[in-house]
Order: C-alpha cells, then structure tokens, then sequence
C-alpha cells in the first residue's frame, strides 16, 4: 500500500491534465516504479523521471483510463520507456499495485490511483478491442487492435473473466478464461517488439506448430512515427513446465545413477566435441545411463529448432522475413557489437576477479591471460567464406524459453537478447546462433549441477570430466538431428566445416555474454561461462 496521497480540486482527470502529469505525481513515481518488478532500471544511475505522455483511454464503460509512458534518463543520458496504465478506483482487487491515494481538498479520500492491469474492467476492455479487430483514438494516434486466427468471437461480457498473473519478470501477463494469454510490454521501444512480430509470423505464416497460436496485438500507432508495440496476445498451451527445469533433474539423476554404479570415467567415452553423433554410435549402457527418454527429447528439440528455422526461412517475399546472405556491412555489425561487448566483460572480469575463489579463480585468470587470443578469435569472422543465409532469429534461445508439452515443445519469449537494442535484436543473423544457444544452456545443465548439486559419493574432480563427456554427447546428438532436418528440409545452414565454424563462434560468443550477467547477478556461477569460453580455446 502507498503512503503518498494526492489533493485533486475537482476531478481526479486533472491530475494528467493536457497530456501531462502534475508535478506532484511525477515526485511519487519514482517510490512506486522501484517497488515494481518489471522495472528494470531500478539498479541504474537515474538522473529524471518524467511522464513522456498521458494519453486518455476511454473505457466501453465510460471511465476514463491514462496509459503514461514514462521516460528514464540515465546520468549517461541514455534514457529507457517503460509502459504504466493507470486508473482511479474507489475499491481495489486484492494485492493491487497502489500508486497514491486521491483526497479531495478537505483531505477525504475519493479513490485510489492503481495500475490499470489491476482493474477487471481495464482488462477486460482491453479483450474486446482486440476481437473488435478496430482501432481505438487516443488523445495522440491510437491503439491498433488485431485479433488472431484462434480468438474465440463468442466471448462477450456475461462469459470473460481475466485476472493479472502475480509473476515475477519484466512484462506483465494477463489471463482470460485461462485460454488466453496477454503479454502486456512494460519496458518500451522505438520500433515493434520482435517477439510480437515473430510470433504473428510463425502462426499465421509459418505453419510453425510449435509455438504459442497468435491470438492479437496491441501496437501505439502514429501518424509519421514509429510504431510501439503494447501487447501480445497467445492462445495458452498446455504444459509440464520449463524445459530448463527438466534438464536440470535428469542431471541429477544422470550423476545419481553413475556414483551408484560399478562404472569408471574410462567406461564412459569421449566423443568429438561439436560433431554429429548418432545414438545408436552410444552403447547400451551409455544410454540407460543418460537416460533413454532424456536422449529421444534432446533430438526431438534439435528437430523442433530446425523446424522453427526452416519456417522462419520461408518467405521470400516479406523484406522483414527474407533470407540474406553474408555481407561486409554484417561482419562490421557482428565484429563492432562482439569486440565492445568484450572490453566491457574483460573490464568488469578485471575488477571482480580478486572476489572469486578456487576454480572460478583459476578459470578467470586463465581467460584474462589469453586476453588476445580471444580477441583474435572474435575477429577470425570473414563473410566471404561463408555460403550460408541469415534469417530472423528467435536470439535468447535457451532450455528457459522452452516449455514441455507431453512428449513434445512449444517454443516462446521472442523478444530477443536483453542487452541489445531494439535494431539489433532484428537483424538477420546465421540460424545456427539459436543452437548454440541451446548448446550454453546444456552446458549450464549439466555444470550448474557439478558445481551446486552433486551427489556425496561422487567427486568434483571425476564429475567435472564426466559432465564434459556428458555435455559432448548431448550436444553431438542436438547437432545431428538440427543438421539433418535443416538439409532435408532445404535450410542453407552450409556445410560441414562452415557450420562448425559458426557454431563454435556462436557458443564462444554466448559464453562471453554470460560473463556479464553472472558477475553482476550471481558471481557464483561465472565459472560456468568461463569454462565454456576455456573449452573453445582448448577444444576441451
């Protein structure tokens, strides 16, 4: 609950007077946005807090609504957008978000102002505009409606419900009827989001069945300008959680079973690292070991990526979607984006790496001291020895965007790589990048459970070396069936020796993105990318 009130003369409407905030309101905002879960820039160096816009939404009902956006300079200058609807109501939903309380002059209070989300009417307006399928005038442009294929026309006011996701991440989700899921953008962009973009492509033209089903879409649309997308509406998908979480208990399964049986490192091989393997090259008893049901997902979800590629390879005709092939302007991109991103994790590892201790350590010091050798390895990147097509990607592949569906996978969450910017996350890049990033977050499977959740019997060296051994096979298989599908299915992902090339130079390049956000979030387990970057080096 607030503790801040406002005084309201009249109406609370003028408290957004003329598109603009009243001054007392912008000296609340910050106490509210750094209590909100999606702000992310409650850990930066803010200078100002301003209301960019406040835009009134005139409800079905009759009530008035504001969608502000919220402008955050930073001390750099750099400034972010972040998307706060906001209603006055005179009783509130259970655990809603309270930006103030409104009193009259004689200090009585007349309503509280909320977010919006927190409001069944909002919400549920929200859902008829998008069936409607119409646009809806704002005091500046409109909101841009579009329904999907999927969305039910027979709901209507007797037969919605919806209620507000109480989950902790960077947007905010809304369920209605528990079929429908509607992604509401917090943090803001100049263009529109990809992950709206593509997942609107994979559904109505893709054919890609394994991804959630457009439902609709809200997009903030001016004349001249740029569009601003608002809101991505799925049909829900029935699931048995996160793949990521999966991964991690057949880990720990796969470690259980090998301390409590009779087998040594040397009974368990040492395949070729980043090179197809197929199962049946895996003994009997390796595969018990792993895990039969375990191995048949690790090949199905290759196959599913593949597949999610070959879709978004499809269309050659949409100048957003068509493939493209490597360039001199794309490897000034590549290299400019990779060799900053470097400098800044070489720096931050410099100041940190005095916090670390034993292995993590180790491993630190080690990159830190083949500092060129990494560097040479960024700008071993030349586009006229690769034949290969860029395309849209998804760009945060990994097990944590994934959900299991029975014996099979939807894959979600396009928005693309937090750190880079809007443009950036919609450049056509190599499809590989995708299953190297699906490669990391194996490697995080398998390691997180090394070094934080071994069995007692087992050591660390021996599980260490067996986890690698491990990890190889697991990613010899992925490549396997991503390869073979990709060629069946006419996906120019090149040959052999170029898709080693950038599969290996995609791993190394995630590994160093990792760096960042390990010593900044969770020191702990930076030795994870550390040794993903080590194992590159030493094709280890």
């Amino acid at each position: 609950m607030s503790n801040h009130t406002l005084t309201i003369s009249q109406s609370w409407e003028e408290i957004f007077a003329d598109g603009q905030a009243s001054e007392e309101f912008e000296r609340i905002l910050p106490d509210f946005l750094h209590q909100m879960r999606w702000f992310g820039a409650k850990t930066g160096n803010i200078k100002q807090y301003s209301i960019e816009n406040a835009l009134t939404y005139t409800l079905r009902n009759g009530r008035t609504a504001y969608i502000l956006f919220v402008e955050i300079v930073f001390q750099t200058s750099n400034t972010e957008n972040y998307l706060l609807p906001v209603i006055a109501a005179e009783e509130m939903e259970e655990g809603a978000d309270v930006i103030c309380e409104i009193h009259n002059e004689t200090g009585e209070r007349q309503a509280f102002l909320i977010d919006a989300l927190h409001d069944s009417a909002f919400r549920n307006d929200l859902f008829f505009n998008i069936q409607s399928d119409q646009p809806l005038a704002l005091s500046i442009g409109e909101f841009r409606f579009s329904r999907g294929n999927v969305l039910d026309a027979s709901i209507n006011e007797s037969n919605l419900s919806s209620e507000l996701l109480k989950l902790e991440q960077s947007n905010s989700t809304i369920v209605y009827n528990g079929d429908y899921f509607l992604k509401i953008y917090r943090k803001l962009f100049r263009d529109n989001n990809p992950d709206l973009e593509l997942t609107q492509f994979l559904s109505d033209k893709g054919g890609f069945e394994h991804s959630p089903k457009f439902a609709g879409g809200i997009e903030w649309v001016r004349e001249g300008y740029y569009k601003v997308s608002i809101g991505l509406m799925q049909e829900r998908v029935e699931n048995q959680g996160e793949a990521w979480n999966h991964t991690l208990r057949e880990m720990e399964g796969f470690f259980q079973r090998f301390a409590d049986s009779n087998l040594n490192l040397t009974d368990f091989p040492k395949v070729d690292l980043y090179k197809p393997l197929d199962i049946d090259d895996l003994s009997q008893e390796i595969q018990d070991l792993i895990g039969k049901d375990f191995l048949t997902r690790v090949q199905k979800l290759a196959i599913r990526t593949a597949e999610m590629h070959i879709s978004l390879f499809s269309d050659k005709t949409d100048r957003f979607f068509t493939p493209e092939p490597f360039s001199g302007d794309y490897t000034v991109w590549l290299l400019n984006r990779l060799m900053y991103m470097l400098d800044g994790r070489f720096n931050l590892l410099e100041q940190k790496v005095d916090q670390l201790q034993g292995t993590a350590r180790e491993y630190a010091e080690y990159v830190l001291d083949n500092k060129e050798e990494i560097k040479n390895h960024i700008l071993k990147f030349d586009e006229l020895n690769l034949n290969s097509s860029r395309i849209r990607i998804h760009g945060d592949y990994h097990l944590g965007q994934i959900l299991i569906t029975g014996d099979d996978f939807c894959i979600l969450d396009f928005e693309g790589e937090p750190e880079s910017t809007i443009r950036d996350r919609k450049v056509k890049q190599p499809p590989v990048k995708d299953l190297a990033g699906l490669c990391r977050s194996y490697h995080y499977a398998v390691f997180s459970t090394v070094f934080n959740a071994l069995p007692e019997n087992i050591d660390r060296d021996t599980a260490t070396e067996l986890g690698g051994r491990l990890y190889r096979m697991i990613t010899g298989l992925s490549l396997e069936r991503y390869v073979e599908t990709a060629m069946e299915n006419g996906l120019n992902i090149g040959y052999g020796k170029e898709i080693d090339f950038l599969l290996r130079y995609h791993i190394f390049e995630k590994a160093i993105y990792e760096i960042g956000y390990e010593l900044n979030s969770r020191p702990d387990w930076v030795i994870i990318p550390l040794k993903g970057i080590i194992q590159i080096l030493k094709n280890d």
